[in-house]
């Protein structure tokens, strides 16, 4: 394989990468929509581009075995496949857990929420910046983007403790209350753990553009 088709095979899994963070994005935010609204084809959807996610990640690992292989590559190209590949895998994880909040909406879905969800979409939208920035920097090969993931998932931990003590306080006023908020407090823990999915992605792209280790956190 000649040079310019190595670069050209880097670049084509690069963009599938790029892809699936945009699918993992996709999924997460329509998990909780479909959570709010208790919208049963929106629980598909999230599904569908759950299974997307799969065969795409098994399709980039594959490729980058292949290359890792045949090419045999050293320093910076090694640096870049592995971290698709981790990368991929980490944007796997996340739709994963979004296909965990639809199954609580499947599962819930045929009675009213027990309080209106706000904090919860806060969550997810907050999320849904981080993995845009994860995407910048992917793209752009620059970690700068990545500066701003701490703050953020910062912010996601606050609202999982605010969303945590407002469920508590439903639990012991009201025992009978303990299934439906233990549900919604499930949801907030997939969200937090997809904040730090992000936040290890992005300690990911700094090791393969700058070849230094970091714990984004």
């Amino acid at each position: 394989m000649s040079r310019r088709s190595f670069d050209q095979e880097l670049e084509e899994i690069k963009q599938d990468v790029i892809k699936m963070g945009k699918l993992a994005k996709e999924a997460v935010y329509t998990s909780v929509r479909s959570l709010a609204e208790q919208d049963l084809q929106l629980v598909d959807k999230v599904f569908a581009v759950e299974d997307e996610t799969d065969v795409l990640n098994l399709s980039i690992e594959d490729r980058c075995l292949r290359l890792t292989a045949l090419q045999q590559p050293v320093a910076r190209d090694l640096r870049f496949i592995a971290a698709m590949m981790r990368i991929s895998y980490n944007f796997e994880r996340m739709a994963d857990h979004a296909a965990k909040i639809a199954e609580i909406t499947k599962k819930t879905a045929s009675k009213p929420l027990l309080k209106p969800l706000i904090d919860i979409p806060r969550m997810a939208g907050i999320i849904s910046e981080m993995v845009d920035i994860n995407l910048q920097a992917i793209a752009a090969r620059d970690v700068k983007p990545t500066e701003e993931l701490s703050k953020k998932d910062d912010l996601v931990d606050a609202l999982y403790e605010q969303v945590y003590k407002e469920l508590l306080t439903f639990m012991i006023k009201d025992p009978k209350t303990i299934d439906d908020a233990t549900h919604l407090l499930i949801v907030a823990l997939y969200l937090e753990r997809i904040g730090d999915i992000a936040c290890t992605t992005g300690s990911r792209i700094v090791y393969m553009i700058e070849g230094r280790r970091v714990w984004i956190k």
